[in-house]
């Protein structure tokens, strides 16, 4: 569908950016009734943010070319990161380049006295984190009384961070009558729930299933021992021709150990955790949009919203926590149309639990092998014939056919290739060998190739794994949590209902991570996942200014 119906400043915009057809998103609320709140269903890259641009126009605008002067705020768009407000306030910038709109930003980790500076001097839009805008209006700078608009982007995630109660009060101070558009790549029960309270007669958008939105990821699945798994990833990097790849930990430590490591071996790579200060996270992130970086170790926390353009492959060096955490993880790649690879290290002892995870999914991965040094070897080899032909068929300058003609004096033409061969190589990082994972590859093979083959009644349960169901038991075995406590208890009036949204926002984690909550008299204690075990104890142990006299700390 052509954009021939969006508001003329916007479709003038558009046209200016090159976009001929819009998505099925953006068609979807082109055609909805200008008046009417939407509840839209749309993965994340299907151009969700022009398709909220697009639908605010109508409500901002009407008829008119540009806004008037700015001052209290038009309309308000909440996100769950400050990486994802940035961007949508990007986005929205060239899209209402031409219409004089101020846009404001509102979020975690900048100077909050600037933003009060640009609040007080008059904006049109603001986009936020939902704990910069509630702090800012409790503080009587953000005056949301003449808001005709509301974006909630990525509902879910914010809702899995526990940031329900912020987005009630935020919405409570702006106008019954205004338009509300929500936006969420899932639409689980609590999605459901906070619609029918915040929207009125909503119209509801299905842009694509979550089945659609992985159709353009291949998902591979290696098995990788434990001490081999950083070999691995160097491989995986090595081998890939994408501008771009995405590497996920389960740890801020682990981020940065493993970003230490690939910097050593000559891999250009930033890392993106929660210890970073915002101006550290900013630089990074644009070292990867300008190629002057082409690996990112990141989070999962850190990396939520992240949009990189080209972005080929993404590799979980850890398994992700849950089904949820992978669609998200590997959505990173495999957007606006491009194909994409996923990649899924598993360990020996989580086949099992990687097998349910991507059933949950209703993924299908595809088991491979992970490549070896000589599979690294034999792909240089092919680059750099494809290189090196490419510049024999340029016409070479006169001064470079006069150093040719000194060194073919004295060395003939095989060696001095065979040189710059051997100069080209040597600007890549080397390989690594893997033993451990070849020898149980041959292993493998030869149990399955001794094994009577098995009626595939579900291929699904069987395509993460080279072993039969009864040959792994270990594997099966529920994960035990690391445990944590709390200082609160039934004396405080403390329950499992309240501590779930408090703990995911303190240790910056999704509720699949926590486990078991058990409340005590004077105080709670509960589970979490190990792989976020470690980076759920750095960030819950920080001073919290809504609950200062509550502490959270690891059970010994």
């Amino acid at each position: 569908m052509p954009f021939t119906t969006a508001h003329p400043s916007l479709a003038e915009a558009i046209a200016q950016k090159g976009y001929l057809e819009a998505t099925a998103v953006q068609s979807a609320v082109l055609k909805a009734p200008s008046d009417r709140d939407l509840l839209v269903s749309a993965r994340t890259g299907s151009g969700k943010t022009v398709a909220f641009g697009l639908a605010l126009a109508n409500t901002l605008l009407g008829d008119q070319p540009t806004f008037k002067a700015p001052g209290k705020p038009l309309a308000l768009l909440i996100a769950p990161t400050r990486e994802l407000a940035m961007q949508v306030r990007a986005e929205l910038a060239w899209l209402f380049a031409g219409t004089k709109a101020r846009i404001g930003a509102c979020v975690g980790g900048m100077d909050p006295r600037a933003e009060r500076r640009a609040l007080d001097a008059g904006v049109h839009i603001v986009v936020g984190t939902p704990g910069r805008l509630r702090d800012h209006m409790d503080r009587k700078v953000l005056n949301l009384s003449e808001i005709r608009a509301v974006v909630l982007d990525e509902a879910d995630e914010m809702l899995d961070l526990g940031f329900r109660d912020e987005i009630e009060a935020l919405l409570a101070a702006t106008p019954s009558e205004r338009r509300t558009l929500l936006f969420s790549a899932t639409m689980p029960d609590a999605i459901r729930t906070l619609a029918a309270r915040v929207q009125n007669d909503a119209l509801r958008i299905e842009a694509g299933s979550q089945h659609e939105a992985h159709e353009d990821i291949e998902y591979r699945v290696m098995l990788v021992p434990p001490r081999e798994r950083e070999h691995v990833v160097v491989n995986l990097l090595r081998m890939t021709d994408s501008s771009r790849a995405l590497v996920f930990c389960a740890t801020r430590d682990g981020v940065g150990l493993l970003h230490r490591n690939l910097v050593e071996r000559g891999f250009d790579a930033v890392a993106l955790s929660g210890e970073l200060s915002q101006n550290e996270r900013t630089r990074a992130l644009q070292a990867l949009r300008d190629g002057r970086a082409r690996v990112c170790i990141a989070t999962d926390v850190a990396a939520r919203g992240l949009d990189l353009p080209d972005l080929g492959i993404v590799i979980h060096a850890d398994p992700p926590t849950d089904a949820q955490v992978l669609r998200h993880r590997s959505g990173r790649t495999g957007r606006a149309g491009k194909k994409g690879v996923a990649v899924v290290l598993v360990p020996p002892r989580r086949v099992g639990f990687s097998q349910r995870m991507f059933q949950l999914a209703k993924i299908r991965p595809n088991m491979v092998r992970p490549p070896t040094a000589d599979d690294v070897i034999a792909r240089d080899q092919e680059r750099l014939v494809a290189q090196i032909a490419e510049f024999a068929a340029a016409e070479p300058a006169a001064d470079d056919l006069a150093v040719a003609d000194k060194l073919l004096e004295g060395v003939e033409a095989r060696t001095l290739v065979a040189a710059l061969v051997a100069t080209e190589r040597r600007r890549l990082p080397a390989p690594e060998d893997l033993p451990e994972t070849t020898a149980n590859a041959r292993s493998a093979s030869r149990e399955s190739s001794r094994e009577p083959r098995e009626s595939s009644r579900d291929s699904s349960t069987t395509s993460a794994s080279p072993r039969s169901r009864e040959s792994r038991p270990r594997e099966d075995e529920p994960v035990v949590g690391v445990w944590f406590k709390v200082n609160v208890g039934r004396a405080d009036e403390a329950n499992a209902r309240w501590l779930l949204p408090m703990l995911c926002r303190r240790g910056g984690v999704t509720k699949r991570v926590i486990g078991k909550i058990t409340v005590e008299e004077h105080e709670a204690r509960f589970e979490v996942h190990p792989a976020a075990a470690d980076e759920f104890e750095a960030a819950a142990s920080k001073v919290d200014k809504r609950n200062p006299g509550v502490a959270i700390m690891r059970v010994p």
